[in-house]
Parts: structure tokens; sequence; C-alpha cells
């Protein structure tokens, strides 16, 4: 079994089966297929990041390095996609960005928790080496050799999980964004955290690798949604989120 896939399906699938289950009957077909136009959304934007990071493999591959099997997502891409994907609902239903952000956001902890889970089956973000030991498990690198490393993935997957039970039900519903800024906050600090602690060779800029950068970039969308939610004027909240505060 391909556990890769399998796990990407799944969170697919109950990221999909979340932003249905929030909704009223009459809604709930119309929302998911819009949470199905940002999974679109995130593929497109990880696969083009993809080719923008290892152009040659179109002059390797030809148009088969096109091909749904062939592989190849950079998850950066699918962040900006999936925001895009948001903001064009947004205007297509005609409500506020905050609040459509707001629906969709159901999506983010199960599809950020199985990607983790299937970076350990992957050989992708692994955590460094380790001593030998019964206690360290043996995982699989991006040269598809298996080495004791420390589990950086699972220990990733098992903490959002619990952040993201602990902290989601607890957030108050009434104020418009609220509960896309303080997920989106979540992910990005998680991240960041887990992104220096990543083994996997990667591209550089100026000493830091180049994913690190683009949580950076993530840390301060979180940041300025926030401020949207919490610190801008109230007439101009009420005026961009679409609805009554």
């Amino acid at each position: 079994m391909n556990w890769y896939a399998f796990l990407i399906g799944l969170g697919s699938a109950l990221a999909i089966w979340r932003v249905v289950q929030e909704q009223k009957q009459p809604q709930k077909m119309e929302w998911g297929f819009a949470a199905l136009w940002v999974l679109f959304a995130a593929w497109l934007g990880a696969r083009i990041a993809f080719f923008i990071w290892q152009p040659a493999i179109i002059l390797d591959l030809g148009w088969q390095a096109f091909g749904l099997r062939a592989g190849g997502m950079v998850w950066p891409g699918a962040v900006f996609g999936a925001w895009i994907a948001i903001l064009l609902i947004s205007l297509r239903k005609g409500i506020g960005f905050l609040q459509t952000a707001d629906q969709l956001m159901f999506m983010l902890p199960p599809l950020v928790v199985t990607i983790w889970l299937a970076g350990w089956f992957s050989g992708s973000a692994y955590g460094q080496l380790m001593p030998e030991g019964w206690w360290i498990p043996i995982t699989i690198d991006d040269a598809f050799q298996l080495h004791p490393r420390f589990p950086l993935q699972l220990v990733a997957a098992v903490s959002l999980f619990i952040l993201f039970v602990v902290i989601e039900p607890r957030i108050q519903k009434k104020l418009v964004g609220r509960r896309t800024a303080i997920l989106w906050s979540i992910f990005s600090i998680h991240t960041l955290i887990f992104s220096f602690l990543r083994a996997d060779s990667r591209p550089l800029w100026l000493g830091i690798a180049w994913d690190i950068w683009f949580v950076f970039v993530c840390v301060v969308w979180a940041l300025i949604l926030s401020w949207m939610v919490w610190l801008r004027k109230p007439e101009k909240r009420k005026q961009n989120s679409g609805v009554q505060i």
C-alpha cells in the first residue's frame, strides 16, 4: 500500500467532511464543493511550486512530468494556492474573506497532521541521526536509506493533533475571523519550530533553509490576520467581514 497517498487522501477526505459537518443542511453541498476547490488549488499550487523548484525534471521527463502519477509537490505552493482559493470563493459567494476563511479553516487540522504522518513514509522532513537503540525508530530518508533518527514527523503530528484538539473547541465563534487567526497561528508557529529541527537537505538562502523563510511569511500572515480580527476599528472590521459583529 502507498501509505503516503493513503494518508494524504485520508486527510483530504476528513477536511471536506469537517467543513460539511459544520454547515446546515441547505449549504452542506455548496461548502463541500468549496472545500474541494481549496484542495484542488492547494494541489495545483504545490505542483507549480515543485516545477519552479526543480525545473530540470521537465527536461528529463518531458510531458510525463505533468502526469498525476509523476509526483512532486512543494508545500509552500499548496499554502499559497489554498489562500488564493479562499479569496476567490469569498468573492464568488459575495461574503467577507474572514467569514469564508472561518468556514474553510476546519480543513487545516486533519490536512496538516496527515501530511506530517505521510512524511514518515515518504522520507521527507525527517529528524537528526541518533545512536542506535531499541527505543530509537528506524526512519527512511530521501535517499531511501534506513537510519535511526529522531521521529520528528511523528512528534510533529502528535503534538499538533493535541494542540488542535485542546484549543479548537475553546475558540469562540462570535467574532468573525477568530478561528482563522488562532488556527493559522498555531500552524505557523508549530511549523516554524519543527522546520528548524529538520535534518533533510534543503536549498539555503543566507544560511537558512528556503522553507523556513516561507514559514516566516506564514507567521507574518498570522499577525496580519490577528490584526484584522482584534485590532482594527470595529466599523472597518464589520464592513470587511460582511457580517454583523
